[in-house]
């Protein structure tokens, strides 16, 4: 994760109306110039990724619904149009578009902020075709979301930021420093506090967010841009901030970080809220019971449920919550598995936090995530993958393409499809990319590790 997001973004609620309204495959002819004559052999025509378009016959009961849900009218001016591979697992995309719906359309963010935010995320994540088609929008007089030229530029080619608005300028340096830099400094998120408030401030950072688990997505099943559209992002130059690493080692407890929440904002309580979002304070707090009835003890060492930085918008908090409880328990993917998944997740994508408590589980043999200290040792020191499972080698090697090396090989992409089939494929990614925007939610939101804990992964 158009409307524009039924462009391939993991967001869309409409895609499957791009499916039903038939997406014209672009087929080969004898001796013509056409998409099928220079796509690689393993993506479809149709869909231009490496996943089949379904038909309606191929859906459950679920499916068909939503396959026939998509055909109504549009919210906002469509752009290119290409179905989303979670059309292959009906209930994931469901919840997903939930959260999607919500980014999109119910946040109060204006269009041409939010504009803002999903090309500085494309940006950042070096992601060619949800650039390609947000500055299509975003130089598009005809649609609400175009913005001055001057800002695309600024955003496409990493130029100093200045002489722009306030808040685009906010948007603009948040996006850098936690998908670039992977470090927000404090004064960048005073000022975004300042402008957006604490709701505006976690909706934007998680419409951010979303469109990198989109950019995976699309990484991962090579997906492709329209035969007649010419990609306009140029390659990034952007650098690393050499000390996000040495700081989880050696900064004091921050001055803006709240002891309560450790990171931030302050531990959302109950009585912040009122009327519905009250209900929603106790659901997620909680935590959805398991099919045993019984309730997940939560994720941290201690065993209590954690209530995150997304409760001060409870209605993202619910959704998130919905499609975090479906990855982590519905999917089918071993405890074995999701531990692996995750581990390499945090590891690409740098995030100690996520890390520290993920790696406390692997290593706990009373935990059902317990996996051999030699695989969280390979996944932690970048070591050859050898002498593992099938499985597991599979796990790591799509972990490693896709978010570190932001391009998935054929042959490892052919060995998890064989392995995991459509749907499993499609939630495996998916299950990294929930964790690749939690990681992005730490990092933005300054999450200190627990009282007592020692920062397990190394720099690099």
């Amino acid at each position: 994760m158009n409307v524009s997001k039924s462009i391939g973004i993991f967001l869309l609620v409409a895609a499957a109306g791009a499916l039903s309204l038939g997406i014209h495959a672009q087929k080969s002819t004898p001796g013509g110039d056409s998409s099928a004559d220079v796509l690689p052999k393993d993506v479809y025509p149709e869909t231009r990724d490496r996943l089949p378009l379904p038909k309606r016959e191929d859906l459950d009961d679920e499916g068909k619904i939503i396959f026939d849900k998509g055909s109504g009218p549009r919210e906002l001016p469509v752009g290119i149009e290409q179905p989303s591979v979670r059309i292959w697992d009906t209930k994931l995309n469901k919840l997903t578009s939930v959260t999607g719906h919500y980014l999109k359309f119910e946040t109060g963010l204006p269009p041409t902020l939010e504009e803002v935010a999903v090309i500085t995320a494309a940006r950042e994540m070096d992601s060619q075709y949800e650039w390609t088609q947000w500055e299509t929008h975003g130089r598009d007089p005809k649609d609400p979301r175009m913005i001055d030229g001057k800002i695309i530029d600024i955003i496409k080619y990493e130029k100093p930021i200045e002489g722009i608005g306030e808040k685009e300028a906010a948007i603009i340096r948040f996006g850098r420093e936690t998908f670039g830099a992977r470090r927000v400094k404090p004064e960048t998120f005073a000022t975004m506090l300042r402008l957006f408030g604490r709701k505006g401030t976690v909706d934007i950072l998680w419409l951010m967010a979303n469109y990198g688990i989109a950019s995976f997505e699309m990484v991962a099943f090579d997906n492709h841009l329209r035969a007649d559209q010419k990609p306009l992002l140029p390659p990034a130059k952007h650098p690393r901030d050499p000390e996000r690493f040495t700081a989880a080692f050696a900064h004091p407890f921050p001055k803006d970080v709240y002891p309560d929440s450790r990171n931030r904002l302050p531990l959302p309580k109950r009585d912040d809220f009122e009327g519905e979002d009250k209900l929603i304070f106790d659901k997620v707090s909680l935590g959805k019971t398991l099919p045993d009835g019984s309730v997940p003890a939560g994720y941290l060492p201690t065993l209590h449920p954690q209530v995150t930085v997304r409760m001060w918008s409870p209605k993202l908090a619910a959704s998130a919550a919905d499609v975090g409880h479906y990855i982590k328990y519905e999917t089918g993917l071993p405890d074995r598995l999701l531990e692996i998944a995750i581990l390499q997740t945090a590891y690409e994508l740098e995030c100690q936090y996520e890390w520290t408590q993920w790696e406390h589980f692997g290593r706990d043999p009373k935990d059902p995530r317990h996996i051999e200290d030699s695989i969280i040792d390979m996944i932690k020191y970048n070591k050859p993958v050898v002498g593992l499972g099938e499985k597991e080698t599979a796990v790591i090697k799509f972990s490693r393409e896709t978010f570190g090396d932001r391009k998935v090989s054929s042959e490892t992409f052919a060995e998890v499809l064989r392995l995991f089939g459509r749907k499993g494929t499609v939630d495996l990614l998916w299950t990294m990319g929930d964790y690749s925007a939690a990681a992005a939610e730490l990092t933005a939101f300054d999450m200190q590790l627990q009282p007592g804990q020692t920062p397990l992964l190394p720099a690099r």
